[in-house]
Formats: C-alpha cells, structure tokens, sequence
C-alpha cells in the first residue's frame, strides 16, 4: 500500500501532466466532473475537465465520491502504478483492478479521450 504522500504527489503530477496536453488532445477531453477514490487509504481526490484543462483539483470526503459524473475507483498502489506507466489504463480496467462508474456516453467520450 502507498502513503498518502506518494498519492498525492502523484495527483499533482497528474495536474502537471494535463496541463501540457497538446490543444489537439486538450479539444477532446468532455467537460465532466471527476473523482478518484483510493479504497486502501480511504482517501479521494476530485476536479473537473472544462475546456480540457483538470481544474480544482482536491482531497474531498470519500462520502462525496458519489456526486462526480466520472468515478474512478482504483488501490493506491495501482494508482501510481497508473500514474507511472506501469499500468495501462485498459489493462487495468479490464483486470477488475481499476473500477470505473458513469454515465455510457461519459465511458464512450473517455475512452476517445484515452
């Protein structure tokens, strides 16, 4: 299990990353409410896409993990296995070890976007 620090640097890293996207890519990134929840730690962390840019991002109460249209659910651990490169999103996905919930038109346009 990672530290809570190690997740947040990694959160801020994927910050750091979004804004230097291409404009290209930036374009087809939807304008969606977002929410990651690290079920080990019991900690999450929320934003928005608007204009492709991740905005607001910050630690909320996992109560409030609900309310994001786009929920990504997911360990610490394959958390900054994400953010790190060395777990491809699709992989995880597709292992059960990363746990995505929104609407099928969110899940169409992300998986554009990915």
């Amino acid at each position: 299990m990672a530290d809570i620090e190690d997740v947040r640097a990694a959160v801020d890293d994927v910050v750091e990353r979004m804004a230097d996207l291409e404009p290209d890519t930036r374009r087809r990134i939807p304008d969606r409410t977002v929410a990651v929840w690290m079920r080990d730690l019991d900690v999450a962390f929320a934003g928005r896409f608007d204009a492709g840019h991740l905005l607001d991002v910050t630690e909320i109460d996992p109560a409030d993990f609900p309310a994001a249209s786009l929920r990504i659910t997911l360990t610490s651990e394959d958390f900054l296995d994400l953010v790190e490169g060395r777990l491809g999103f699709g992989h995880g996905w597709a292992r059960g070890r990363i746990k995505v919930d929104a609407h099928f038109r969110d899940l169409f346009e992300l998986r554009r976007f990915l």
